[in-house]
């Protein structure tokens, strides 16, 4: 059971980063060149990924269903407290407005494809936003196996979109610098946001009891898969 969870954990962690990049990182890149987007999301993955093993780290010091406003109040104190919550809630705010705004988009789309119905996109976006919510609200192990499945049919889409692709590919352009190095300012929070996994890490905590040497795992795995 312990490795079926942190098989689990990984995926959530990895589903979490590539659910944030697949909706902005392709637009965001494309005017900075290949070489450059890579080193770009190297350089900032590995700043999250160590953000997120110092995490873990303080987890250590608290119980195991401490969450990220417990954490900034017992290490940060009361002045912190607010900074940390603010922070949190403002980037989880910005989150789950792409989300919905995408996720609402693209379940319209295939409603009115695949179906009959005849709803107007706000109520499709309301309708999408409960069934996330209620999967969520559920608990963790289901999401896990949920997660499990979309991410399973997301590898084999993308291995099929790459494969039709594929000819297509001009080494001259990957090989080719952005013309206006000012892009590359504009790409950097795009890139950075897609790494924010770090509001799923106090339940992963909780969903693997605590354990740090799994954790660890977890994270540096998780984020370094997309």
């Amino acid at each position: 059971m312990t490795t079926s969870k942190t098989i689990g954990s990984t995926l959530i962690i990895a589903g979490t980063t590539i659910g944030a990049g697949m909706l902005a990182l392709p637009i965001a890149s494309a005017g900075i060149g290949f070489t450059t987007s890579i080193f770009t999301m190297i350089l900032l993955w590995a700043l999250m990924a160590f953000t997120a093993l110092l995490m873990v780290e303080l987890h250590q010091y608290a119980d195991n269903d401490a969450t990220l406003h417990t954490l900034a109040t017992q290490i940060l104190g009361k002045k912190g407290k607010f900074v940390g919550a603010f922070a949190m809630l403002f980037l989880f705010y910005a989150l789950c407005a792409a989300y919905i705004a995408g996720g609402g988009a693209q379940f319209n789309s295939r409603l009115n494809e695949w179906t009959s119905f005849n709803l107007s996109p706000s109520s499709v976006t309301v309708v999408f936003t409960l069934i996330v919510a209620t999967i969520i609200t559920i608990g963790t192990s289901t999401v896990d196996k949920v997660n499990r499945v979309l991410f399973i049919v997301k590898v084999i889409t993308m291995a099929m979109v790459l494969s039709f692709l594929a000819p297509n590919v001009t080494r001259g352009y990957l090989m080719s610098m952005p013309v206006e190095q000012g892009l590359i300012f504009a790409a950097l929070p795009v890139v950075f946001t897609s790494f924010g996994f770090h509001g799923s890490i106090p339940s992963i905590v909780r969903y693997l009891d605590g354990d740090t040497k799994n954790l660890r795992k977890v994270m540096l795995i998780g984020s370094s898969l997309p």
